[in-house]
């Protein structure tokens, strides 16, 4: 593990206090402040996580650029709010441009969370990921049950009817049955945010979710 130990409780009052004053004029003097309270602290976090990615029989996008949040909005949606009022890691799979499996962690003012995310996902991307879970219907629904008893949640948009009417019903029956999911916990902010706790909390979840990721990319 490396240095992180949590973020400052400096941390929550700036995300706090930004929507409030996030404008082109105080964005020299808000980035200072961004800079010390997020961009340095989630630095070190993703230096902690990255020995439970290498972990994963997953080739994960690893670089920093591509994992950590900036500091600034896309200014062509958000022309007059410059700096970002949250921040985030994402570890997808490398080397894909749609259907991107990655695990997340996003926290703001109020609130975190963390899991498994699909990203870009296409119709077609979706059918293949469903195959796999029909394929191994009886071993995908026991550990999204025991992800389900550690907390998480499984989240999406529910088809309207049934398409499986053949399978038994089961966890991963409920699964196939969404368009898209994703599946993660959301916690309020407290004191495990401002120490290494939180470092090891991400670094027990994304382990949770190794043999469900692995089975739907085998």
């Amino acid at each position: 593990m490396n240095n992180f130990k949590g973020f400052s409780r400096d941390t929550n009052k700036f995300l706090f206090e930004l929507p409030f004053c996030n404008t082109i004029e105080k964005q020299n003097e808000n980035l200072i402040k961004y800079r010390e309270y997020v961009s340095e602290p989630i630095n070190l976090l993703y230096l902690d996580l990255l020995e439970a990615i290498s972990s994963f029989q997953v080739d994960f996008e690893a670089k920093p650029a591509r994992c950590i949040s900036t500091p600034y909005t896309d200014r062509r949606f958000s022309p007059n709010v410059p700096l970002k009022e949250y921040m985030y890691l994402r570890f997808r799979q490398a080397n894909r441009k749609t259907d991107m499996l990655g695990l997340y962690f996003d926290m703001g003012s109020e609130a975190y969370g963390y899991g498994l995310k699909i990203y870009k996902p296409t119709a077609k991307g979706m059918d293949i990921l469903r195959e796999k879970i029909r394929n191994n219907t009886e071993l995908c629904s026991q550990l999204i049950d025991a992800l389900v008893d550690q907390g998480f949640e499984v989240c999406g948009e529910k088809y309207k009817k049934d398409h499986f009417p053949e399978i038994p019903e089961c966890s991963a029956k409920e699964l196939l049955n969404l368009k898209t999911f994703h599946i993660s916990k959301c916690k309020s902010v407290d004191d495990t945010v401002y120490s290494e706790k939180l470092g090891t909390e991400l670094s027990n979840a994304f382990s949770s979710l190794k043999e469900f990721i692995e089975l739907l990319i085998k």
